[in-house]
């Protein structure tokens, strides 16, 4: 795996979870190619526990056996398997220092950075972000709204983060109205809406950089035990 920033690096691991490792070695062994031209004899095989009071002869079978060299179940070289090793052993490390954080923030990473993105991380990420927002001097009607602007506020950022631009008023202004059915007027955002707006950007990124810490430990130990 390269070591780029914690964002790639939290996504990248993902990729690898214990799921997926499984999930490959099974595809692996299912697809690999049977063994074939072998000469297959006949061996004797004793089951103690299926003989009777007459003896053991009647748990003894003969079964096929063929002889296999350690090479015919190598499916990689061993410079690779190593390779492969360390790769999974720094996903390890990731998915344990992603383990660390409090339930929310590991959520709220996920919605950035996971590939496959749930609802639980959706739910989790506006929670987290709702309960940094003081707007206790909003009217009801406008505290409504705000707490549709979270979502809109999310989904901008998660865009920012994998190098998209910031959404306008024009394209909130149409999340908000498509997801809730919510309107607000775009040619007064200025007014209205920038000032909460900035606020809730600024309380993301500061989760943001939060979260992505104990991955950033783990990039600089690797990066340090390479170069040791």
């Amino acid at each position: 795996m390269k070591l780029i920033n914690a964002r790639q690096v939290w996504t990248e691991a993902q990729h690898e979870s214990n799921a997926s490792i499984s999930a490959v070695a099974i595809d692996r062994a299912e697809s690999a190619p049977v063994k074939t031209g072998g000469r297959i004899g006949k061996r004797d095989a004793q089951f103690p526990a299926m003989g009777s009071e007459k003896g053991e002869e009647a748990g003894r079978f003969s079964v096929p056996g063929q002889r296999i060299s350690i090479s015919e179940t190598r499916r990689t070289s061993a410079g690779k398997s190593t390779a492969r090793a360390a790769h999974l052993a720094t996903i390890g490390k990731v998915l344990r220092a992603i383990g660390t954080l409090p339930f929310q923030e590991q959520q709220f990473g996920h919605y950035l950075y996971h590939p496959c993105m749930t609802l639980a991380h959706v739910l989790n990420a506006e929670k987290l972000i709702w309960s940094c927002v003081d707007f206790s001097t909003l009217t009801e009607a406008k505290e409504a709204k705000v707490h549709c602007l979270v979502t809109m506020a999310l989904q901008s950022y998660k865009v920012e983060a994998h190098d998209g631009a910031q959404w306008g008023p024009a394209r909130i202004a149409e999340g908000m109205l498509k997801l809730y059915g919510v309107h607000i007027e775009p040619k007064v955002w200025d007014r209205d809406w920038k000032e909460a707006w900035n606020f809730l950007r600024g309380a993301i990124e500061e989760v943001d950089i939060r979260v992505q810490q104990p991955v950033w430990q783990v990039i600089h130990a690797e990066k340090e035990e390479v170069a040791a």
